[in-house]
């Protein structure tokens, strides 16, 4: 069933204004800085925060529906009847039950007979890879096993909705990948414990998530949060691949600068620099994105840039390249990572590279990016907000 949330929601000086439809069988990461509102917005579809203005429905069927006027009368259904299993950071495990009897609360609760939920229970415990582990309580259990747990018993009782917080945050390595795999299946093939597939209707799913790899191997698409709104949505390769701010850049491991294509082969940025890139630009006059990876950028000291001076240099000054003040150098997914004071692209280095030039903090050093490595796309407009 296809989910449609439509959310106005006011806490103090932060407002979360954003909708988001996600088409029954679909999963969407849901991607954003700390504070943006991410689960907060869950928290709003799941029942357990009613917003100040908006709608809710699931299939048609309205969950959640407040009128602007503060005259009108507000619908809430509440979470238990909204049919939309929540797993957030912690698992909320019963202590007091084993792991067999947590995860067939749920299936019990929806008025399943007790010996049909223990099957079923037990068919999922066995899907998350923990069967030897049922009679166990939580506090004997890890914190990633008690994770695979409650995402079995989420995943259990088949709802129309799922909501996932980090569901993977408290798995080691391999344990995330066997889970994320799992979810996979289920979300995608309809696939429930032991293997079978049933005729039911695939879920709507939203994926909070702040890896790229839950967002790669579990999404259709990709919503970006960023201050209460969604600023960018749409297809995982395009929204990660070229991304329309500087959070989605991070996250992806790229710099992100913006300009306008002056001529055929040349962006210049507001503040003068220019990049040129060995791929095709928009056409003249275009907003445009430039993206980079940090591995790209690189800084030579002030006294190699002296030494090397000439005519040569003085042409790759002109262009992908600009004088620049070190700030902190600190360690980086390839090696040392290079900040730059005052601007927002950063560089990559090995050790020896930095020493042979020399580059330590507070340097004035020469940075600049190999033309092959310059992503150039049109820029792309902000997702209008609901009030807007």
């Amino acid at each position: 069933m296809t989910l449609d949330a439509e959310l106005l929601l006011s806490r103090g000086p932060f407002t979360l204004d954003a909708r988001v439809t996600v088409a029954a069988g679909e999963t969407i990461a849901l991607l954003g800085p700390n504070g943006s509102g991410k689960s907060t917005m869950l928290a709003a579809i799941a029942g357990l925060l009613v917003p100040d203005g908006g709608t809710i429905t699931v299939g048609g069927r309205v969950l959640t529906q407040v009128p602007d006027s503060p005259n009108g009368r507000a619908h809430v259904v509440p979470a238990h009847r909204r049919r939309i299993g929540l797993l957030g950071q912690d698992p909320l495990l019963f202590p007091h039950l084993n792991a067999l009897e947590n995860v067939a609360f749920g299936l019990k609760a929806h008025g399943m007979k007790v010996a049909e939920a223990r099957v079923r229970a037990a068919g999922w415990i066995d899907a998350v890879g923990l069967s030897s582990f049922a009679d166990r309580r939580p506090a004997e259990l890890s914190g990633g096993q008690q994770q695979r747990i409650a995402i079995a018993r989420v995943l259990a009782t088949e709802p129309d909705v799922l909501l996932f917080d980090e569901p993977m945050a408290a798995l080691d390595v391999q344990n995330a990948s066997r889970t994320r795999t799992l979810l996979r299946e289920c979300l995608a093939d309809r696939i429930t414990a032991g293997g079978e597939r049933h005729n039911i209707t695939p879920p709507a799913t939203i994926v909070v998530t702040h890896d790229v790899v839950d967002a790669m191997v579990l999404a259709d698409r990709v919503a970006i949060l960023e201050h209460g709104r969604i600023v960018d949505v749409g297809d995982v390769g395009r929204v990660l691949g070229q991304p329309a701010n500087l959070f989605a850049a991070t996250l992806v491991g790229l710099n992100l600068v913006e300009g306008i294509v002056e001529t055929p082969e040349l962006v210049r940025m507001p503040d003068g620099r220019s990049f040129v890139s060995d791929g095709e630009l928009p056409s003249v006059g275009s907003e445009v994105s430039v993206a980079f990876p940090p591995s790209a950028v690189t800084v030579r000291g002030a006294r190699q840039e002296s030494a090397a001076r000439g005519p040569v240099a003085s042409e790759q000054l002109a262009l992908n390249a600009w004088h620049a003040t070190v700030g902190i150098l600190e360690p980086g997914a390839r090696g040392i990572r290079v900040t730059l004071r005052g601007d927002t692209v950063v560089a990559e280095a090995t050790p020896a590279e930095l020493l042979a030039e020399r580059v330590s903090p507070g340097d004035t050093v020469t940075a600049s990016i190999d033309a092959a490595f310059v992503t150039v796309y049109p820029r792309r407009v902000v997702v209008p907000a609901v009030r807007d």
